[in-house]
């Protein structure tokens, strides 16, 4: 049973009757704890845990730090494996977030539970969370975990509208401010335990309504009484508001202390956490752990955050009331105490918790140089936001100094996927006068890298060229060291895989392919993120080009890489899985895409690349009219247009304009289909394609002469828009009666397209070309077979699943697997995923087949004919 952080509850009053009524929370799966600071929720929930041996708690103390999710992510499954240590394995998902905890993470966390048992989640003073996304992911959490865990939430306040479907389905227990109030024989129970005698039946009662049962009001009483003996002035002037209580606090309680034990009290509330050396460290004395004793002995609202009693918090309201004495009396102790604190965590290997305290005492420098010092490791533990949230802190007007600090910032927001403040900040550091050239340049690479997240793809190659002109002339020049990675080498590297990536995405194919080719060349190359992005941005582009072997190759060693380095979940993967899955479309098998397309869309939508979210939504459409399925197709790039915040790139914008000319002559609506393309001259030969191939649908073969004649011989390595003109070609000279012709140009566009094993592209020309390949021969090749079986799938209406939950393309393709008695881990190592990953998905086929195993899901999908 994980108890860390929970506070001693010697001494304290026993509520059988509330914790019988919290028992309600094993049988169901949220309960809410809402009541103001002091009410005795944190005591509650440990006499509740305690009173249980038999269950099993994973409790976290939530902390105001825990709005970065890498940190909160990181100490859930610290204490879901010590339950079971297999958790550990999932933390890389948390790379995979997007803001909150992250899909992947939150469907392997319920694929986890499934095996666990019956477990209690208690989140304790979750108002300190203010991150959106992090709320709503702990409601779909809480929506999609099963029945045997539990999830208790305390807080000060509501929760923004969360949990608003488990209340309408009543799933939710939840106690109040009136629920935890005490009775007045409880707080004549609680008064006698602290003052350390009886208390007058009438001065409690007074005591009780002033208070209105609020735990803290009646434990400072009770401090009041232990010290002093009961009058009727206390009794009378007493209050039971925060306000009076902090008058109170001020003016009896404190004074009541020996002045040594005062002085080391105030100084204590400074600290956020404390250890007896630390204080000893701070307040310059010895014996503080003496002090701890009788704080634990008098009640004095002391929380042990560990099972050792090495590490104390005091109670967050006794914490603020006493800092508020402190800097009333004196305020340049509570400015020492922070700086010793700080140079104490130093001295400790604790840098994190030393710039906390830096930036409580406004030591701004100081800050920002150990920013530097700290921001790589942070960075690479993926704390990003914790990194923004220091320096932002730190006034604009000590900011706009350090152009340093601006440009690790610039970096940090584009890592954490917020392009327009990087944007903002890089453009402002290159109109700084005081930036040196080398931090301009560095600012022109970074620039250079929104490729990926901005519809604009020629901003960033002119930022590229900039870059790597300077970068190519001045190699001898020193860089700004923004996260160690600030190197020469490695800027060059960025420049010239951010300007591959920006001409792909503007469409000029060849310029990608040698920009890209340059910076895996490069130095900086050496690097294994870098690579993997190289790699996978470079299949991609052969992908599109029809090269589907050269694309296979680099989205494999791609991944292999960052499978051996550990960075599979890391979203520089992203542009390798989109390149494994167009492979797939253009073979033909798109129901072999859904898995690694699926794996790619997490990736991009983690750090929010909004153009590679195109390209996985585009990929999604291909599928679907792989499927055979062309409402679908349209529907989903409808919601497309209407979720993404940045309209789709040059080159994405071409392929949705030739798939919606594609899906109207598919209908029959030739007219339409050419008419998409208003009046301009089509500017793309995949749009020339389906416009010629619009015009031969009606018939109009003097048009679609004219139309093939713009089409410029393609480049050697534009292998797909060579076979897409053999085609039209063919059936040009078709539809012009010269049959000889269009069977040998026909022939030769097969001949040239089998290496790649290029299915789609003659299924997509329509069933006109597949009834010329079905007349080649009356034996067609294995090839020609598989053109004419997908060109039937697409035709045939899309089929429905006898299912009452229809398995999802990716369960589907993992399905296909089941028979071949791959284990999980050789899944996983096949589709270059993670296991859990693997487990997630085989969750959901067996629940959704009704099947216990494999063996039952194979029977099963074979009697439904999914196999």
């Amino acid at each position: 049973m994980t108890l860390t952080g929970l506070p001693d509850i010697a001494g304290m009053v026993d509520r059988p009757a509330l914790r019988r009524r919290l028992d309600r929370a094993f049988q169901l799966p949220v309960t809410l704890m809402v009541a103001q600071a002091g009410a005795g929720k944190s005591v509650l929930l440990a006499q509740w845990m305690a009173g249980h041996p038999e269950k099993r708690f994973v409790r976290v103390d939530v902390r105001r730090t825990d709005d970065d999710v890498i940190r909160f992510g990181r100490r859930l499954l610290e204490g879901l494996a010590e339950i079971d240590p297999a958790f550990d394995d999932l933390s890389p998902l948390l790379s995979l977030r997007g803001g909150g905890l992250g899909i992947a993470l939150l469907e392997a966390l319920t694929i986890q539970f499934a095996d666990l048992g019956e477990v209690v989640i208690v989140l304790d003073d979750l108002s300190r969370v203010s991150n959106p996304s992090l709320l709503t992911d702990l409601e779909a959490l809480a929506e999609m975990m099963p029945s045997n865990i539990h999830l208790v939430l305390a807080t000060r306040v509501d929760p923004p509208p969360l949990w608003g479907r488990q209340r309408l389905r009543r799933n939710t227990l939840e106690l109040r401010q009136s629920d935890l109030a005490f009775t007045e024989p409880e707080a004549a129970q609680l008064l006698q335990e602290v003052a350390g005698r009886p208390i007058e039946a009438e001065s409690v009662g007074v005591l009780f309504a002033k208070t209105e049962g609020w735990a803290a009001g009646l434990q400072m009483a009770g401090l009041r009484l232990r010290f002093k003996p009961a009058s009727d002035d206390f009794i009378a002037e007493f209050g039971g508001s925060d306000r009076m209580i902090a008058d109170y606090l001020s003016g009896e309680v404190l004074l009541s202390l020996p002045d040594d034990r005062r002085e080391i009290l105030l100084r204590m509330s400074a600290l956020d956490s404390m250890s007896a050396e630390l204080v000893d460290a701070v307040t310059g004395t010895a014996g503080s752990q003496l002090v701890f004793e009788m704080l634990e002995r008098s009640s004095l609202f002391l929380i042990p955050l560990d099972a050792r009693r090495h590490w104390f918090r005091f109670h967050h309201l006794f914490r603020d009331l006493l800092r508020y004495r402190l800097r009333a009396e004196d305020p340049e102790v509570e400015q020492n105490v922070l700086l010793a604190a700080a140079d104490w965590h130093l001295g400790h290997n604790d840098a994190a918790t030393a710039v906390e305290y830096l930036l409580r005492a406004q030591q701004w420098n100081r800050v920002l140089d150990l920013v530097f010092d700290l921001g790589v490791e942070v960075f690479e533990r993926g704390e990003m936001a914790t990194v923004i949230r220091w320096i932002t802190a730190v006034p604009d007007e000590v900011r706009e100094h350090r152009v340093d600090v601006s440009l690790l910032l610039a970096v940090l927001f584009l890592t954490e996927g917020r392009p327009a403040a990087a944007e903002d900040l890089l453009s402002r550091i290159k109109a700084d006068p005081r930036a040196s050239v080398s931090q301009c340049v560095s600012a022109e690479v970074y620039l250079a890298a929104l490729a990926q997240w901005r519809p604009r793809p020629q901003a960033s190659i002119d930022h590229a060229n900039r870059a790597v002109a300077w970068l190519e002339n001045n190699r001898a020049e020193a860089m700004p060291d923004v996260l160690r990675r600030g190197d020469h080498g490695s800027l060059l590297t960025i420049a010239l895989v951010s300007g591959g990536r920006a001409h792909f995405l503007a469409g000029d194919l060849s310029e990608a392919r040698r920009w890209l080719e340059r910076g895996l060349g490069s130095e900086g190359a050496a690097y294994s993120v870098w690579r993997v992005s190289a790699l996978g941005s470079l299949a991609l582009v052969e992908a599109w080009c029809g090269r589907t072997r050269r694309a296979e190759e680099l989205s494999a060693e791609a991944l292999a890489i960052a499978l051996e380095v550990g960075l599979l979940a890391h979203p520089s993967v992203a542009d390798a899985y989109f390149a494994a899955a167009l492979v797939a479309i253009e073979r033909g098998e798109p129901g072999g895409a859904a898995l690694t397309h699926y794996e790619g869309m997490i990736r991009a939508h983690s750090n929010r690349r909004s153009q590679l979210v195109w390209i996985g939504e585009l990929e999604l459409a291909l599928m679907q009219l792989g499927g055979g399925d062309a409402e679908r197709a349209e529907s989903m790039l409808v919601a497309a247009g209407h979720t993404l915040a940045s309209p789709p790139s040059p080159i994405v914008a071409d392929r949705i304009r030739v798939i919606r000319s594609r899906m109207l002559r598919a209908a029959g609506s030739f007219d339409q289909a050419v008419r998409l393309n208003g009046d301009e001259k089509p500017d793309s030969p995949a749009l020339v394609f389906e416009l010629t191939a619009a015009e031969l649908s009606a018939g109009r073969v003097d048009r679609a002469r004219r139309l093939v004649e713009q089409l410029a011989e393609p480049a050697k390595d534009e292998i797909l828009r060579d076979v897409e003109r053999r085609i039209l070609l063919a059936w040009l000279a078709d539809a012009e009666g010269n049959t000889a012709a269009s069977r040998r140009i026909l022939a030769d566009a097969l001949e040239f397209a089998r290496p790649e094993w290029l299915v789609d592209v003659f299924v997509r020309a329509g069933t006109v070309v597949a009834a010329q390949i079905a007349a080649l021969s009356a034996t067609p090749t294995e090839f020609e077979a598989a053109i004419l079986e997908r060109s039937r799938i697409v035709r045939s209406a899309p089929g429905v699943q006898p299912l009452a939950e229809p398995l999802t393309s990716r369960e589907l393709e993992i399905l296909s697997f089941l028979p071949s008695r791959f284990t999980n881990a050789e899944l996983a190592e096949r589709c270059f995923v993670s296991v859990s990953t693997i487990k997630t998905h085989m969750a959901h086929i067996y629940r959704k087949l009704d099947a216990a195993n494999r063996n039952s899901a194979i029977e099963q999908a074979r009697r439904l004919g999914l196999l």
